[in-house]
This record gives C-alpha cells, structure tokens and sequence, in this order.
C-alpha cells in the first residue's frame, strides 16, 4: 500500500516499478522505522491516503512521470546536467595548465589530467534531493503541516534537504538560541510522528574556512551521513566563531551556503561526503516555504514563473518580496541548471507543494481561474458552432477521502493556492526578420527537436514572404537551445491570425525549464494563437494542458490527421478570437505544406 502511489506514476509512464529499483531494494517504501502494527492502525491507514491522494493530484503526464521515476531510482542522470558536465570536461582539456579541485563543481571547469580520469572512472549512483528552506514556523499549524510534507517528500523516494532559517524573530541572545533549537527539535519530531525519519543538526555545520574563496562553508559530511541513514537533515542556522561565541546567520547566506555544499555534491565520478562512498547527489529543487504564497508586485500582480535570466530586472522593480526574490536568485546560479526552485506559503498544503516537486509545471491555482465574460461567451459559441472545446480541469486540492461531511472540491478553497516556480533559465532574443537571425543554428535546433530533416529552402522562403505580409515572430531563447516562431497569417474578412509554426526544445535543454520559459514568452508576445500538431505527436498532452480548446480534423485517407489547438487571453481588452477566425484559422492551417521532408 506504501508505494501505491508511486506505481499509479509507473503505469503512467509506461514502466515496470521492478525494472527501475535496484536489485533487493525497495526505495519507495516509508523511511519510517515504525511499522504498522506499532501505530494505530486508523492512523496508518489515513497517512497512506493522504500520500496516494497527495500524488495523484500532481496529475503527471507521462513523460514527467518516467522522468520523476528514473530519477528517484538512481537507474538514470538527468541529461542536460551530464552533458553540461562532459561540455565542462571537454573545454577544460584546451586549458591545461589551469588547475581546479579534484572534484567537478557547477559551475566550474574541471581541467587536464583530471577531466580524462573522470571520463575513465565509474559513474556514482544518484541520490534525488531537494534543498527546503524555511522561513518561519510561526502560524498555528505550519509545523505539523510542514512536517507532512517533509515525510512525503521523503517517502516518494526523494531525500530534502531541511534549513530553517532565522526570520527576525530570534536574536543572538540565550533566548534567540534556545528559540532556534526549540523549532528545529519541534520540526523533526512532526517528521517523525507522520511515519518519516529526521535528523536535527544543530551544531558543525558552518564554519569559516580561510582558505575557501567564501568565509562561510558548509561541512557536506554531517548532511551526507544523515541522507545515508535515511533520515532528513534539519539544519540550524547556528555557527560558533573562533572564539566560540554562536552567531545566528542571516536566511540569504546560510542559504547559499548550503546550496555550494549540495552542488559540490552532485558530480557522478565521486560520492557525497559522509555518505560512505554510495551515492552523489542530484538536485531538483530549491523550496522556500515563508509567509507568502509566491512573489507578487504591484496591483496584486502573480508571479506564476520566473525566468531569472530575462525577467529578474522587472520583477525585481515592484516585487514585494525582494529578500526571497535575491535569496532564490543566488542559490539558482550556484545550484545546476536542471535545478528549479519554488516559493511557496508553510501554510500550503502538502499536496501543492508536490505538484511542484514532481510535475515542473508552474500552477497558477488550484481553481480554475476567473475569466472575462467575453470569453466565457466566445466558448459557449463555439460549443455551439460543432467546435469541440477542451478545457484542461482543475488541480484538484486535497479531500479527505472517507469523511463525515464530503464537501465539493470548488467550495473547500476560499482563496485559491498557488505558488511560483522560478529557473536560472535563459536570455531571451526576439526578431522579427530572418536576415537578424543566425539561420543555420536555427535550422539545426529545428532538426535536433523534431528529429527529422528540414526542407529548408522551401520553409524559410515561406518565411521569407510572410515577412512583408503579415509577418514572422521568432523567439530565440539561450544560445539557440529553443525558439518558438509565430506567423502571422492572413485570414479572409479580418486580422492577420497568430498561428504557432514550430516550437523547438533542444534535446540537451530539456530537464532546465526550456518550454516553460519558452511557452510564458509566447503567450506575453502572442494573447491569443492557434496551432496544429499531428494526431500521434507525444507533445499533445502537454499542448491539451496548456490550450483553451481544440479539434481533431476529420480522417481522410491517406492524409496527416491533425489536431488543432487554440489558446485564449484571459485578460480583458486582450485580444480574442472568435468563432469565425477559429474556423477561418483552422482552414488555413490545414494548406501549409509540411516543413520536413
């Protein structure tokens, strides 16, 4: 029953559970030492409800379901962050007699003799890992809630790595100190009493090192033997200086601190200290769970996703929480780039904060989101005009299964729950014309994401003419890792009609936020757009996620099925498109010649 809800993931994704844990070992089982028989049997039972329901509302798609399983299972590194390795190796060979530490760390290049033993030594099983920071267990509730979440995260097979920081309320005082250990001993127990396992460390962990480029450093030894164990380590913001005296370091450097130990642990040819030679680690995310439920700006501005790397300077501008915003933003650049982090409430429940973790969707709420009366009309005419319209549903929030009073899901949640997903991600080009593009990059991204081979000369000389009618939108994202490409295309009896021509995700990009961050920019350049994409594209579950409606074309023999796709703008005076260009639209699609051959 423990690992229920982790097999639903297996079927999704299409894999044997067996065939992706080791030989012998069950990494999906509870990590508590308690077993039923010494706990309520009700209780129990209720714990393993609230798990499986708590996954299942993540509602993965099936790639995303084999990705979270191949990760958890140590059976497989996530691609882009060992080719961003084996790139590091690879530049670090034209520079020889540079030298670096023995061990590869983001961020860094591991240079000569070393690079080529690396390439020789055997690769280390992975440990999957999410750095938690916490800003503040103050709220009624927020312990034992956090608690929750903790025991399971760990018990999907994911190992968190705990921070509880110092928020202003504890000063360096006997009082502050004996405030910090209070909290950090109350959170290990919440883990402990919802079938986890916790480690309280509250000493040895920071100290200053004078011969590291930081002052502060964070010894990987302690956190190591706590993973190894089984059990989650929960750190202490507390460090005794040469003299002893214990200071109470502030959020943004402790945390930073913590994020260069667990990078410096993440190369696949050596082990995490203190973790008896068995496993490195692999972040996925960095968690900060504080007072707010994401970042916000001005007039009640949400902030769903951030690509720091493009949007950081306007969000930075009216953000309301700008310590979390640069705390997020350091530890993102030191962490690797499959990394992602995720700003959510301690008061959150458990549930929404593993739909993060598992799915690296950004969720706006749990609710279906309000829409203009403009465009509730325009579907409804649609649906009458024969156009069948998908509405994605709703994340469902957690339901206690079996109660007294069963209360509908649209009216347990007053204000709706969200939180931000931000990634390190990618600078952002726009260009409106080929001739400022670099083409034959453009054409090798295209072929590299479709895998197929480009009939260049006739798709650019199309682009070429639509350059001087309605016109050509192309977003160029990174160094050509992805670029969406927008045309603009007449249709009879109105304005030119957005229609998305192609949408590009270099293989070695995958895994580091690439669509996401491409997908916010398209629909900020684009409010309203259509698209089509073959019947049998494994791409059209995550289009289904992220369209307001669509249509299947009627089957004719011998010809492509299509499914065309539409997105609608949500904000009022935007841009709609009626059901007349919807039909119109969906017409011309249907004459553009396919681009590859």
């Amino acid at each position: 029953m423990q690992a229920h809800g982790v097999r639903v993931f297996a079927r999704r994704a299409g894999v044997q559970l067996q065939q992706l844990l080791p030989s012998g070992q069950n990494r999906f089982s509870t990590a508590s030492s308690a077993s039923p028989e010494s706990e309520s049997g009700a209780h129990h039972k209720q714990r393993e409800r609230e798990l499986i329901l708590s996954v299942l509302s993540t509602v993965p798609s099936p790639r995303e379901a084999r990705k979270f399983l191949n990760s958890v299972s140590g059976n497989e590194t996530m691609r882009s962050q060992r080719e961003f390795e084996e790139r590091q190796a690879r530049l670090a060979t034209e520079e020889p007699t540079v030298r670096t530490p023995g061990r590869l760390v983001p961020g860094e290049i591991l240079r000569g003799e070393r690079a080529a033993e690396t390439r020789e030594t055997e690769a280390v099983p992975r440990r999957l890992t999410a750095s938690v920071f916490i800003d503040g267990l103050e709220s009624p509730g927020a312990c034992e809630r956090t608690g929750k979440l903790l025991a399971q995260i760990q018990r999907i097979g994911v190992s968190p790595v705990v921070l509880l920081a110092n928020n202003g309320s504890a000063d360096a005082t006997c009082g502050g100190y004996r405030s910090i250990i209070r909290q950090v001993h109350q959170l290990a127990d919440a883990v402990e009493r919802e079938g986890g396992k916790a480690r309280p460390i509250n000493e040895g962990v920071f100290f200053n090192n004078p011969y590291a480029r930081t002052d502060l450093t964070v010894d990987p030894e302690l956190i190591g033997a706590a993973i190894a164990q089984g059990q989650t380590p929960i750190i202490s913001p507390l460090m005794a200086d040469a003299e002893l005296q214990v200071k109470v370091l502030k959020p943004r450097v402790a945390a930073a601190a913590v994020a260069r130990a667990l990078a410096q642990s993440t190369s696949t040819q050596h082990a995490m200290a203190g973790s008896g030679g068995a496993f490195s680690l692999l972040v996925a995310r960095l968690i900060l769970l504080g007072s707010a439920d994401g970042l916000t700006g001005d007039g009640d501005v949400f902030h769903r996703f951030v690509n720091l790397e493009e949007d950081y300077t306007e969000v930075a501008a009216a953000c309301a929480q700008p310590d979390v915003l640069e705390l997020m933003r350091t530890c993102l650049a030191i962490l690797p780039p499959t990394a992602a982090g995720i700003v959510a409430s301690v008061d959150s429940d458990p549930s929404l904060v593993l739909k993060g973790l598992i799915s690296e969707r950004p969720v706006a709420t749990q609710q279906r989101p309000r829409r203009n009366q403009g465009v509730a009309r325009q579907s409804q005419a649609v649906r009458r005009a024969g156009i069948p319209s998908y509405r994605p549903l709703p994340n469902y929030p957690f339901v206690d299964i079996g109660g007294r009073d069963m209360v509908k899901a649209a009216d347990m949640v007053e204000t709706p729950t969200q939180f931000t997903l931000l990634r390190h991600g990618f600078q952002i080009q726009r260009h409106t014309k080929l001739d400022t593009c670099n083409v034959p990059r453009l054409r090798s991204l295209l072929e590299s994401s479709f895998k197929r081979t480009l009939d260049a000369g006739q798709y650019f000389e199309r682009l070429r003419q639509l350059q001087s009618a309605g016109g050509v939108e192309i977003i160029v994202a990174g160094d050509y890792q992805g670029a969406v490409i927008v045309t603009h295309e007449a249709v009879a009896g109105a304005e030119s009609l957005p229609y998305l021509d192609k949408f590009a995700v270099l293989p070695s990009a995958q895994g580091t936020g690439m669509a996401d961050i491409l997908w916010a920019q398209l629909r900020r350049t684009c409010p309203s757009c259509m698209w089509r994409s073959r019947n049998d594209n494994g791409v059209n579950k995550w289009y289904f996620d992220r369209s307001s409606g669509h249509v299947r074309a009627p089957a004719q023999p011998g010809a492509t099925q299509w499914v065309f796709f539409w997105y609608q703008s949500s904000v009022a005076g935007q841009r709609t498109l009626t059901v007349d260009e919807i039909q119109a639209g969906i017409a011309v699609s249907q004459k553009i010649a396919p681009s590859f051959i």
